[in-house]
Formats: C-alpha cells, structure tokens, sequence
C-alpha cells in the first residue's frame, strides 16, 4: 500500500498520540493481590459526584466537572463559581465560594467567620481529594438551603478549589504539562496554575487551608522494603521554619487530634506523612518537606492552620476508590467541625499571629536555612502477597523539629533595585505591600556579597529527576554593613507587615526556594578577581523616604 504525504503524516501521529495524550489507562495500574485488597472494603456511604456514575470507568473529566459545580450553584444562593485562572491547556480552574449569606473576597473577610480553604487535585494522577471536593461541594449546597440553620456556613465559609491542576488531571499525570510541580509553585508562582492559587490565598486570607494528595502504593516501596503501603491516609501539618509555635500547637490540638480520632472512628488508619526518593539505593524515608514551596507549608508562613492529607490510592488506577473519596470526606468534615466549634478561637489566633509576625520587623533572628531531623522509626507496610502487616525499621527525617543551620537578624525590610521588577511583581502577587520610592536618599543598610555559587538539581524529599526538577543556583552569601544609595523608582519591601515570613523566605537567598536561587532576581556574573553581590539590600530601620504603595498589575 502506498501513502500519501498526509496520510503518512496521519500515522505518525496516531503512533506517537498516547505519548501526547497519556489519558488513565487502568492496564498500566498495579493490580493488588486479593489477600491486600480484602483489607480496603469499600464504606457503606453513597458518594453522588460524576465519578460515580453508574457504568463510569475512569474518574471525573473537566466537562463533567465544571457541570456539576455549575449545577450546584444553581441550586443555592450561597454557592458561587469564580475561574480563577486558566490553565495552560486552556482549562478553567474554578473556585467555589460557600458563604451564608453570600460574600466574596474583602466581604468574606469582613463577615466574622473563619474561612476554610480546600485545595484538590494538584498533582493530576491523584484524583481522590478533588473528587471528595466534589461531594463536599454537594453536602454544603443541600446544608447552606437548610432553613432550620447550616451546620457549618452559620459559623465559617469554606473555600474550594476542586482542580487546581485540569491539565494533569486530563492526562493523568502527576505535573503541569511544562513538567512543573504546582505544589512547589507558591513562592515563586511561576505557572499560570500558581499565581491562579496565589490569587485565592492573597484575595480570601483563609484562616485554614486543607490540600488533598494521594501517595504511591508499591512504588518504591516495593523495591526498597518489599512491602506496600499500609494505611489510608497521611497527615502533616505545617512543618517550615519560622512559622510561630502557637499555629503549630493550634493545629496540633485543635485539630490534628480530632481529625486522628475521626479517621479512627470511621474505620480508617493514618499516620504521619512520609516519602522517600526514587533512588533504590537511597533507604532514608523523610516526612514532608521543611522547605517554604508547598501549599502546605507556605499557607502556614501566611498564618493560616494549614495541613497535607495524602490518601493510598498512586499506581492503583479506580482500585478503592469510594474509600479512598471517604477518608478525604472524613478529613474534610473533621476540619470544618474543628474550625466551627472554635470559630471565635481561629479568629482571634488569625490576629495574634498577623500582629505578632509585623511587630517583630527588625528584632531578632529569622531562621535562613534549616533540615529535618535524623532519628530511626518503623514504617507499617504490608506483605505484597498476604496482606499480612510488616514493620520495617528505617532512618527517619523528622519534620517535627527543625536543624537551625542558618540565621541572621530579621532586618526591618528590604530595598530592591527598580531593574528588579520582576521580584517586586512576585511578592506583590503574593499579596505582600512592595512599596516604590518617590526620592533618592542614603540610608545604612546590609548587602549580600556572594562567596559560592554552583548549578544544582533542586532537591526534594521526593528526589525523582524524572519529574522535570529544575535546575537552581545554590548561593552562599556573607551580609556586610553598607551605605545603600536607594534611588526613585526602588522597591521598598518592609517587614512590619504579616506576610513578612514569606517575604523573606522569598529574598534571602541562601535556600533553593529564594527568587535569587530561582533567578527571579539578577544574579550578576561571578569572577575570581572582583567581589559579587546579589541585587538587594537589608535594610536595619523604617525607609524615611516618600513612596508610594506599588501597584504591579
């Protein structure tokens, strides 16, 4: 048979369509032995989302979706559907906001509620905690019509976020389609995924932020240890330094060990969370990370109760599902009764913590470099072929407490050159006030002098470089005093505000998460024979120059 130009070109690109379009496919997943799946029978629950449709094969498309939100808020006054950003595939990502009676954004804020946010589906190959966002979505609708009271929208609002990643969920992969992670985008906000989440938590300010993952069940695993993963879900509050020690003890207390109780009673087992990396050698098993990049952890440096809930449902395909979608329900109920029953107690920690992390601008240390901390502990994995539990010792990173191996004084707040207007633009889209010089003026101050500089692999507690790692510039730097010449047009970022925490992980920049690490900022170029100095001052006392509040949008 001979082919025509086009109808060669037509089978080429039939042949190489799945690796353009790698859509669920179930013959891929990894099918558990009856003995270990009779240990994860479905709940006697009814689950009502597009998932669960009679005779549905493979989880919730972005048509099915948008639906079925858009549905709901037909029903309900008090449901509305914002899109909050496009992806790059050009999918909405919606945003459901569920007040009694209806608000949005600075009326939200104003309404004396706590506000709970619920982030699904970061990572597009872990379908469960969106799905369960879904049925949330539904129980609130039905609960906001109830004349009689609502069980929970009398004292809080809750903020959803379903999807946050259509484009991995279409594909069913765990990236964004440009290979990055958006769970390592929210100090950067680098990704149309990013900023869309950065403009949820700098326009609502949520008090709690709940964001729902799954984990792998054999791989890795089964390779390093021999087992699968046992239980269905891991937990993990926010573990970053820096972050106050009355938001560690809140989430602790207020609602670590509700949640912990309501997994137990509902049958379900968890534990802290943990990882380990793709390297079969490397047998170190790491809680979440301590770095400021995730959703977890950056919500937290932003003063809200902030927590990872990761079910096991990686690499098993449909496998479980409906319990997999309960564990996350149930989570998500603990959350909200949590925050409900201490509505006035959120409120007013929400405030300590603000007024707290502004007043200490130019007091004190700020922690610029810290790691988990190495212990031993014993992993619960089961027997791949008899279900039977099996305890494996390992090395253990705590997240818990932190390894301090860098500070320096917290400075009262920063001056960045007006060719640095991309840093400037970042931090203002996190919802930090960058503040532009209207006067030049000397002022004492502190420069960063660079004392090595290499490329390297960005590195994570996952540590897969299959999964588009970016490459970061690892900067070591000594602070010396200076006269700083600040000109019209810098941008004055101050520290007496409360997002100084994030500010400052975003401009110190020692770590791999710094805008210098990343190069948001401009690094000038190294040689042997005359010092380097990244493009930005510390600055000891108030600016006393004329600015202006900088716009960036």
């Amino acid at each position: 048979m001979t082919h025509t130009p086009i109808r060669l070109l037509a089978l080429i690109l039939l042949a190489f369509a799945p690796l353009a379009d790698a859509l669920y496919d179930p013959a891929r997943e990894y099918l558990e032995t009856p003995a270990v799946a009779a240990r994860y029978p479905d709940p006697a629950v009814e689950i009502r989302t597009p998932a669960f449709a009679a005779g549905k094969t493979d989880f919730t498309s972005q048509d099915e979706l948008i639906a079925f939100v858009n549905g709901l808020a037909r029903r309900t006054p008090y449901m509305r559907v914002k899109i909050i950003g496009i992806s790059q595939e050009n999918r909405a990502i919606p945003l459901l906001i569920v007040a009694r009676p209806p608000a949005g954004g600075g009326d939200l804020q104003k309404n004396g509620r706590p506000t709970v946010l619920i982030i699904g589906q970061q990572h597009g190959n872990e379908p469960a905690g969106g799905e369960a966002a879904l049925a949330l979505a539904a129980e609130l609708a039905a609960d906001s019509a109830n004349r009689s009271g609502s069980k929970w929208l009398d004292r809080i609002n809750v903020l959803i976020v379903p999807r946050a990643n259509p484009d991995g969920a279409h594909h069913f992969v765990r990236g964004l389609v440009n290979g990055a992670d958006v769970n390592r985008d929210h100090l950067l906000l680098s990704t149309p995924e990013g900023r869309a989440l950065g403009r949820v938590f700098t326009e609502y300010q949520a008090d709690v932020v709940l964001d729902c993952h799954e984990f792998g069940v054999k791989t890795r695993w089964l390779e390093k240890f021999g087992g699968l993963q046992r239980h269905d879900a891991l937990i993990q509050y926010a573990t970053v330094s820096n972050l106050p020690s009355a938001l560690t003890d809140a989430a602790e207390s207020m609602f670590r060990q509700p949640l912990v109780k309501a997994l137990a009673d509902a049958g379900l087992t968890q534990t802290w969370y943990y990882t380990t990396s793709y390297d079969s050698k490397d047998r170190v098993v790491s809680m979440g990370g301590v770095v400021p990049d995730t959703g977890r952890n950056i919500a937290g440096l932003r003063n809200a109760v902030s927590f990872l809930i990761e079910t096991r449902g990686v690499g098993i395909g449909r496998a479980h599902f409906k319990r997999r979608v309960h564990t996350h329900l149930t989570a998500m109920h603990s959350v909200l009764d949590s925050t409900a029953a201490n509505a006035d107690a959120v409120l007013a920690l929400g405030r300590t913590l603000r007024n707290g992390v502004a007043a200490a601008a130019g007091k004190g240390d700020i922690v610029v470099a810290g790691t988990a901390t190495t212990t031993r502990n014993t992993l619960d994995l089961i027997d791949p072929d008899t279900g039977a539990d099996k305890a494996i010792d390992v090395e253990w990173r705590s997240a818990l407490a932190i390894d301090v191996r860098r500070k320096r004084t917290r400075p009262f707040g920063y001056l960045l050159p007006a060719s640095e207007v991309e840093a400037a633009r970042r931090l203002a889209r996190l919802g930090a006030t960058v503040l532009r010089l209207r006067e030049d003026g000397m002022m004492d101050g502190e420069r960063y002098r660079i004392t090595r500089a290499d490329e390297a692999k960005k590195d994570d507690v996952r540590r897969n470089d299959d999964e588009g790692v970016a490459n970061v510039v690892r900067l070591e730097t000594g602070v010396e005093p200076t006269r700083v010449p600040a000109k019209t047009g810098d941008f004055y970022v101050p520290l007496d505000q409360p997002l100084a925490n994030v500010i400052a992980a975003a401009l110190e920049p020692d770590t791999q998460s710094s805008y210098a690490a990343n190069r948001v900022l401009t690094l000038p170029q190294i040689a042997a024979d005359r010092p380097a100095y990244v493009p930005l001052y510390r600055l000891p006392a108030a600016v006393q120059l004329s600015s202006v509040i900088w716009d960036a949008d």
